[in-house]
Protein backbone atom coordinates (compact mmCIF):
# COMPACT_ATOMS: atom_id res chain seq x y z
CA UNK A 1 0.00 0.00 0.00
CA UNK A 2 1.25 3.39 -0.72
CA UNK A 3 1.81 6.42 1.07
CA UNK A 4 -0.95 8.65 -0.63
CA UNK A 5 -4.32 8.99 -0.37
CA UNK A 6 -6.28 9.95 -3.79
CA UNK A 7 -10.46 9.70 -4.00
CA UNK A 8 -12.14 8.85 -6.88
CA UNK A 9 -15.28 11.11 -7.15
CA UNK A 10 -18.27 10.23 -9.38
CA UNK A 11 -20.14 13.30 -8.38
CA UNK A 12 -19.05 14.89 -11.52
CA UNK A 13 -20.81 12.10 -13.48
CA UNK A 14 -24.26 12.51 -13.96
CA UNK A 15 -27.12 10.88 -12.01
CA UNK A 16 -27.31 8.09 -14.52
CA UNK A 17 -23.67 7.49 -15.34
CA UNK A 18 -23.04 7.18 -11.32
CA UNK A 19 -24.05 3.17 -10.54
CA UNK A 20 -22.72 1.90 -13.76
CA UNK A 21 -19.33 3.92 -13.54
CA UNK A 22 -19.09 2.47 -9.63
CA UNK A 23 -19.58 -1.16 -10.79
CA UNK A 24 -16.52 -0.37 -13.52
CA UNK A 25 -14.39 0.73 -11.23
CA UNK A 26 -15.26 -1.88 -8.36
CA UNK A 27 -14.17 -4.71 -10.76
CA UNK A 28 -11.36 -2.84 -11.82
CA UNK A 29 -9.95 -2.98 -8.46
CA UNK A 30 -11.50 -6.05 -6.90
CA UNK A 31 -9.82 -7.91 -9.65
CA UNK A 32 -6.83 -6.08 -8.54
CA UNK A 33 -6.99 -7.49 -5.36
CA UNK A 34 -6.57 -11.03 -3.44
CA UNK A 35 -8.58 -10.15 -0.23
CA UNK A 36 -11.68 -7.99 0.87
CA UNK A 37 -13.34 -6.68 4.03
CA UNK A 38 -17.24 -5.82 4.46
CA UNK A 39 -18.20 -3.87 6.98
CA UNK A 40 -22.15 -3.86 7.54
CA UNK A 41 -24.14 -2.07 10.31
CA UNK A 42 -25.71 -4.64 12.61
CA UNK A 43 -28.93 -3.98 11.40
CA UNK A 44 -28.45 -5.03 8.22
CA UNK A 45 -28.67 -7.98 8.46
CA UNK A 46 -29.69 -9.31 4.61
CA UNK A 47 -26.40 -7.94 3.34
CA UNK A 48 -24.59 -9.68 5.77
CA UNK A 49 -26.14 -12.88 4.94
CA UNK A 50 -24.57 -12.13 1.75
CA UNK A 51 -21.30 -11.19 2.53
CA UNK A 52 -20.95 -14.00 4.54
CA UNK A 53 -21.31 -16.30 1.11
CA UNK A 54 -17.78 -15.41 0.39
CA UNK A 55 -15.89 -14.93 4.10
CA UNK A 56 -16.09 -15.24 7.71
CA UNK A 57 -16.79 -13.11 10.42
CA UNK A 58 -13.75 -10.76 11.63
CA UNK A 59 -12.79 -9.88 14.82
CA UNK A 60 -13.12 -6.11 14.79
CA UNK A 61 -13.34 -3.37 17.75
CA UNK A 62 -16.61 -1.85 16.37
CA UNK A 63 -19.59 -1.81 18.32
CA UNK A 64 -22.80 -1.41 16.10
CA UNK A 65 -21.53 -3.69 13.37
CA UNK A 66 -19.83 -6.47 11.97
CA UNK A 67 -16.98 -6.93 9.64
CA UNK A 68 -16.95 -10.08 7.46
CA UNK A 69 -13.41 -10.99 5.40
CA UNK A 70 -12.71 -12.97 2.68
CA UNK A 71 -10.91 -14.00 -0.44
CA UNK A 72 -11.80 -12.45 -3.51
CA UNK A 73 -13.37 -14.55 -6.06
CA UNK A 74 -14.52 -14.01 -9.67
CA UNK A 75 -17.66 -15.52 -8.33
CA UNK A 76 -17.71 -12.87 -5.33
CA UNK A 77 -16.83 -10.14 -7.64
CA UNK A 78 -20.06 -10.85 -9.73
CA UNK A 79 -22.00 -10.83 -7.22
CA UNK A 80 -20.10 -7.41 -5.78
CA UNK A 81 -20.72 -5.88 -9.39
CA UNK A 82 -24.50 -7.09 -10.10
CA UNK A 83 -26.30 -6.26 -7.19
CA UNK A 84 -29.21 -3.94 -7.71
CA UNK A 85 -28.65 -0.21 -6.98
CA UNK A 86 -30.00 0.24 -3.36
CA UNK A 87 -32.29 3.05 -2.95
CA UNK A 88 -31.58 6.21 -1.83
CA UNK A 89 -31.18 6.82 2.28
CA UNK A 90 -30.91 10.03 3.34
CA UNK A 91 -27.55 11.55 2.57
CA UNK A 92 -26.05 8.78 0.77
CA UNK A 93 -26.67 7.83 -2.86
CA UNK A 94 -25.98 4.67 -2.40
CA UNK A 95 -24.24 2.50 -4.91
CA UNK A 96 -23.82 -0.73 -2.61
CA UNK A 97 -25.77 -2.55 0.43
CA UNK A 98 -22.59 -3.08 2.35
CA UNK A 99 -21.68 0.06 4.32
CA UNK A 100 -17.65 -0.30 3.66
CA UNK A 101 -15.91 -2.51 0.93
CA UNK A 102 -11.99 -2.49 1.24
CA UNK A 103 -9.62 -4.11 -0.78
CA UNK A 104 -5.97 -5.26 0.25
CA UNK A 105 -4.49 -3.21 -2.83
CA UNK A 106 -5.90 0.23 -0.64
CA UNK A 107 -8.58 0.39 -2.10
CA UNK A 108 -11.85 0.74 -0.50
CA UNK A 109 -15.55 1.81 -0.98
CA UNK A 110 -17.34 3.32 1.66
CA UNK A 111 -20.67 5.47 3.03
CA UNK A 112 -22.59 2.69 0.83
CA UNK A 113 -20.25 3.49 -2.01
CA UNK A 114 -20.67 7.35 -1.93
CA UNK A 115 -16.98 7.81 -1.35
CA UNK A 116 -14.31 5.61 -3.63
CA UNK A 117 -10.60 5.74 -1.82
CA UNK A 118 -6.65 4.61 -3.07
CA UNK A 119 -3.43 4.28 -1.59
CA UNK A 120 -0.71 5.27 -3.62
CA UNK A 121 2.68 6.48 -3.62
CA UNK A 122 3.56 10.00 -3.25
CA UNK A 123 3.60 11.76 -6.70
CA UNK A 124 6.53 13.06 -8.38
Amino acid sequence: MGDYLDMISLAGLPPEDRFPAWRAVMRKKAVEAKTFEIYCWDRDETWMKQALRFGDYKEAAWEDGKVIAGEVTEEFIEMLTNLPKPEREGPYDKMTPFFSIFFDNGFSSEHYGAELFVWMDEPD
